[in-house]
């Protein structure tokens, strides 16, 4: 599997993390959340006998299971994708990949990360992103050609 499918299937892990954390947060706020059948009083106000949403706990311990097993598998892919991220030796290709399939950053979001400190980002900003995206074609051929070839290649993945 080549550098971008790896990493584009990582993003998505820690996207499906992300979502089952709401999700389990979502429930577990569920069940603490008094309701009335009148929204407009309060449980305690009302004189109204609160019920809980009808969350079960066997609903929040599927999440927790799912999220254990999900995060185990984040571990293992970040523990072979960051050392393989880590060989390029341009910070900015380096960084841009980090925020990008690690921390789930948007492309605006690594502009102004990368680029955001300069005094025409703002006069300049559709350059910036194009930038961006520039990084990231140059960082991904640069980690496939290593990956074709790791000893002659090796020594070529420098900043462009």
């Amino acid at each position: 599997m080549n550098i971008k499918k790896r990493l584009e299937a990582h993003r998505k892990l820690l996207c499906k993390i992300r979502t089952s954390e709401q999700q389990l947060e979502n429930l577990k706020e569920g069940m603490t959340t008094p309701v009335t059948s009148d929204p407009s009083r309060s449980a305690v106000q009302g004189g109204e006998k609160s019920d809980h949403l009808p969350i079960t706990l066997h609903q929040i311990e599927i999440i927790q299971k799912e999220l254990e097993g999900l995060y185990v598998l984040r571990d293992q892919e970040h523990d072979e994708l960051w050392p393989v991220v880590n060989l390029l030796e341009c910070s900015d290709e380096s960084i841009m990949l980090k925020a990008k399939y690690f921390s789930l950053m948007s492309r605006e979001e690594i502009a102004d990360l990368l680029f955001g400190h300069k005094e025409d980002f703002n006069d300049r900003y559709r350059n910036y992103l194009q930038r961006v995206s520039n990084l990231h074609t140059i960082a991904i051929r640069k980690l496939n050609n290593h990956a074709e070839n790791p000893a002659k290649k090796l020594a070529s993945i420098s900043c462009a």
